[in-house]
């Protein structure tokens, strides 16, 4: 029963509530407001600041506000004419719309057709890639992009204002469906186009995505000098993790992170590498980059030594998503080579085999690159040098990237060094790091075990500056796990067990999780306790650590 309040309560309660934090305005509400004022540079820096997220919550009030804009702000900035346009067709929600394109509230053009029609294809590109359907969303591409190459003089001159923001699509799907020669090709028209009409943001997606290719590709040079093309104002360009305003980039910012976070894990620059891992946006604001995140991070914990971690991580991400999006184009690559790569730090030979015959069964050019990679250096490890000089030889010069060409070379210098050519040895690790210097390409040298790698400075007269790096980086690789007999077989039940075990969770917590008893999780611990010929949990996790092939199910 509530009682009423004298005098003095209520004075002490309406000062109360005058004290209560009133909520910041949502951007929109600002941008309505500074509309209201008739202050359009406040309306359009508004809209700059938070395009993406505006996109993602406020389509249909931004999408009033552009329309509102003065013809002197259209006139100032031809970016706002094109994006008057891209918001009267773009698809909402990455759905193709009901409604035809809304002629009256864009400028008029003599395009309306084609316009309508690359809604369309663009709307079902993105919704395609969004399910994890990348060829589709390739094809619809294609489709899109032979429309405007058959545009007439007249058509393209109307377009071209949009065709930053749509090439941008048209490519990422490409891109996304493993046909990385045409999503170049289309990237860079997006750039040009973006150039052309101020689009800083268009600019910077399609320059960051170039240099994503790039530097999955080992292109490293041209890699940084797309970075250094991006606009400055929205991610520092190559100056460096701490450019910009120091936090997280958005969707348009991702890939050029992405790009500049596996160029610094391949010039062995951990630090800088995940500075710029932590201006990753994320999945809530990334999403469509899931995969790709996934596989720098874990070429990074494979560099700095700690892969059980990210293994375990991976699954968690992979196993929260449909099937359908980590089993295909650019998603299956990224995370069929990274897994190979832990496999191999963990010394788990059954899991890279089998991470490996999933990312040979790929058909685009990079599934074919990196199960190439793979391959060799699984044979090289595995000392069947005759068999991996067959795979290197059956791949013509010409077909090689320069990640690929810089591998070969060390696993060739390998080879003869295990032969006992010295001379060919030396002389093969001078090309290779004259590459090296060319390129930044310092994560090869961790090919080399350590003693391989001094006799070859001393033999051939090279001295890299990332020699003391590598060796610091080799010493935090090191690993006293013990060992574990190969015929050792647990239960599905115990290798569960066990995962649980690698992620420091308690006895109730297993068995909460599992819906288990208490008991039962005590039943699965000691028959994994016996069978490991452990007597305690740290033990346990001593030998799950170095013999990853007992938890693993297959592959991912």
């Amino acid at each position: 029963m509530f009682l009423p309040m004298n005098g003095a309560g209520q004075r002490a309660h309406d000062r109360s509530r005058s004290r209560e934090v009133v909520p910041a305005p949502a951007p929109i509400e600002r941008i309505v407001e500074a509309q209201s004022r008739g202050d359009w540079e406040s309306v359009t820096q508004l809209l700059e600041q938070h395009w993406s997220s505006l996109l993602r919550t406020s389509r249909a009030a931004m999408r009033e506000v552009v329309n509102a804009l003065p013809d002197a702000v259209l006139e100032a900035k031809s970016r706002w004419s094109a994006a008057r346009q891209y918001l009267n067709f773009a698809p909402d929600d990455g759905r193709v719309r009901r409604v035809r394109f809304d002629f009256e509230a864009a400028q008029p053009n003599e395009a309306g057709e084609l316009i309508d029609d690359l809604a369309q294809f663009t709307g079902q590109t993105a919704h395609e890639r969004g399910q994890g359907h990348f060829r589709g969303a390739a094809a619809f591409a294609a489709t899109a992009i032979e429309a405007v190459n058959g545009a007439s003089p007249a058509e393209v001159r109307t377009l071209r204002p949009l065709l930053p923001g749509l090439r941008v699509q048209w490519a990422t799907s490409l891109l996304f469906a493993g046909d990385i020669r045409a999503a170049l090709t289309e990237f860079e028209s997006a750039y040009d186009d973006a150039v052309a009409f101020d689009s800083d943001r268009m600019a910077t997606a399609a320059a960051g995505s170039i240099a994503l290719v790039h530097s999955l590709t080992g292109d490293f040079v041209l890699a940084r000098s797309w970075l250094r093309r991006q606009p400055t104002a929205l991610n520092g360009g190559l100056g460096g993790p701490g450019g910009g305003d120091g936090g997280p980039g958005d969707a348009v910012t991702v890939m050029g992170v992405l790009a500049a976070a596996n160029i610094a894990i391949d010039e062995l620059n951990v630090e800088e590498a995940r500075a710029w891992l932590a201006k990753d946006p994320g999945d809530e604001v990334a999403p469509e980059q899931w995969a790709l995140r996934l596989g720098v991070a874990s070429r990074l914990e494979v560099l700095r030594g700690d892969p059980l971690a990210q293994s375990l991580r991976n699954r968690a991400a992979i196993r929260a998503r449909p099937a359908h999006l980590s089993e295909d184009g650019l998603n299956g690559c990224a995370l069929r080579f990274s897994d190979v790569g832990i496999r191999l730090a963990l010394k788990d030979a059954r899991g890279a085999a089998e991470s490996l015959a999933a990312l040979e069964a790929g058909d685009s050019e990079l599934h074919r690159q990196a199960a190439l990679i793979a391959h060799v250096w699984r044979l090289v490890r595995a000392g069947e040098h005759v068999q991996a000089v067959a795979v290197m030889e059956s791949v013509p010069a010409g077909g090689r990237s320069l990640r690929v060409g810089m591998e070969l070379l060390a696993a060739a210098t390998v080879i003869h060094m295990r032969a006992g050519a010295t001379a060919r040895a030396a002389a093969l690790f001078r090309t290779l790091t004259t590459m090296v210097a060319e390129q930044g390409f310092n994560g090869v040298l961790m090919r080399f075990g350590d003693a391989e790698y001094e006799a070859l400075c001393l033999s051939s007269g090279v001295q890299l500056n990332a020699h003391q790096v590598r060796r610091a980086l080799i010493a935090e690789l090191h690993t006293d796990a013990p060992a574990v007999e190969p015929e050792i077989k647990l239960t599905a039940r115990e290798r569960v067990v066990l995962r649980h075990l690698l992620q420091s969770r308690k006895l109730n917590d297993i068995a909460t999780l599992e819906h288990v008893s208490p008991n039962t999780v005590k039943t699965q611990l000691r028959s994994l306790f016996k069978k490991l010929g452990v007597s305690s949990r740290d033990d346990a996790i001593k030998v799950g650590r170095g013999n990853p092939g007992l938890w693993s199910d297959s592959g991912l």
